[in-house]
């Protein structure tokens, strides 16, 4: 069964989430990306390791034929391990996920308007905006600053070994009222506790305009 998660970001930028049962409908082949690996020594003598791989992107042309969408299907594999500590780990989190910059939102909408005649297109920033013939005048819409969001896909804590691994198969990704490129990167975040030290770090991958 397909599970949705919406999450809201400032600026009203619409970010859908769907984790997809079987073979994506993409048009576009899948881009390998880059393997990365991220070392930490804590305080306390804990040594952390977060490792991104496996990892494709599949960009594929709006379902909708929406200009302002942009949506893709991702897949990725993060393992955090720690090891060689004196202390006990009394708490613990691995997250895996991406990060989406949208480059304009335009969430606020688009107004027409105007007398009778014949308008080109016109271009606002990088969202090209068409007025039908018969309409003169004006196309306005309001650009805000460009916003970047956190989607955390999936997350765990450390088995009793110091392990954690999380596995993101095809799922969708999709951006909403966004104008000019719609640009992701993939993390992992760790975060362990024990009774004498607090540590938290985080690792990305490159990023990629879908």
């Amino acid at each position: 069964m397909n599970s949705v998660v919406r999450v809201g970001a400032a600026a009203c930028v619409a970010v859908l989430l769907v984790a997809v049962g079987g073979p994506a409908t993409a048009a576009a082949e899948p881009i390998a990306m880059a393997a990365k690996s991220y070392d930490k020594l804590t305080r306390d003598g804990w040594q952390l390791n977060i490792l991104l791989d496996q990892e494709s992107i599949n960009s594929v042309h709006n379902l909708a034929n929406a200009k302002e969408s942009r949506e893709g299907f991702v897949t990725l594999s993060g393992t955090a391990t720690a090891t060689g500590g004196d202390t006990q780990i009394t708490d613990s989190l691995f997250v895996a996920g991406y990060q989406l910059g949208c480059q304009t939102d335009v969430s606020t909408g688009v107004q027409y308007g105007g007398s009778g005649g014949v308008s080109p297109i016109a271009d606002i920033g990088l969202l090209d905006l068409g007025v039908s013939a018969g309409l003169s005048g004006f196309v306005q819409t309001v650009l805000q600053p460009g916003v970047i969001v956190d989607l955390p896909l999936s997350n765990m804590a450390l088995s009793e070994d110091g392990r954690a691994m999380i596995d993101i198969d095809n799922i969708h990704i999709k951006a909403d009222a966004c104008g000019g490129d719609v640009t992701i990167r993939s993390y992992g975040y760790l975060r362990i506790s024990t009774d004498t030290a607090h540590t938290q770090f985080a690792i990305y991958g490159d990023p990629i305009t879908i």
